[in-house]
């Protein structure tokens, strides 16, 4: 027991810690924010900061559960983002004014950031 509440306590200490990093961790286009514990995912490379601004989707990987990158969303996200889960799955989409960003389990957190296209949100 004395275990658990360990492993508990630690766990609420590094969901906190992301949500107190600020909102402008990272910005890949001006609207939709990086999650500040993510990586390119292999395959992006080096692309540059102006893709999501030319409608072009960009993805990151993490080690942290989706549950954490989505605390860390529901403080930092854009203001206008709706929240939306499927029953039973492991996935998270927040649907902002400047495109999608979705959260899902694909061996690793994998987060997707979808754009909106001109005039369409």
């Amino acid at each position: 027991m004395k275990i658990f509440r360990s492993l508990t306590a630690a766990s609420a200490a590094m969901a906190l810690s992301l949500i107190a990093l600020p909102a402008l961790a990272v910005q890949h286009d001006g609207q939709l924010p990086l999650y500040p514990r993510g990586k390119a995912a292999p395959g992006i490379g080096d692309m540059p900061a102006s893709a999501l601004t030319q409608g072009v989707p960009y993805q990151q990987t993490t080690t942290d559960s989706v549950h954490l990158v989505d605390l860390w969303y529901h403080s930092n996200a854009p203001a206008g983002c709706t929240r939306i889960t499927a029953s039973g799955a492991s996935a998270v989409q927040y649907k902002c004014p400047g495109g999608s960003i979705v959260i899902q389990t694909h061996g690793s957190t994998l987060i997707s950031f979808v754009p909106a296209f001109a005039g369409m949100h």
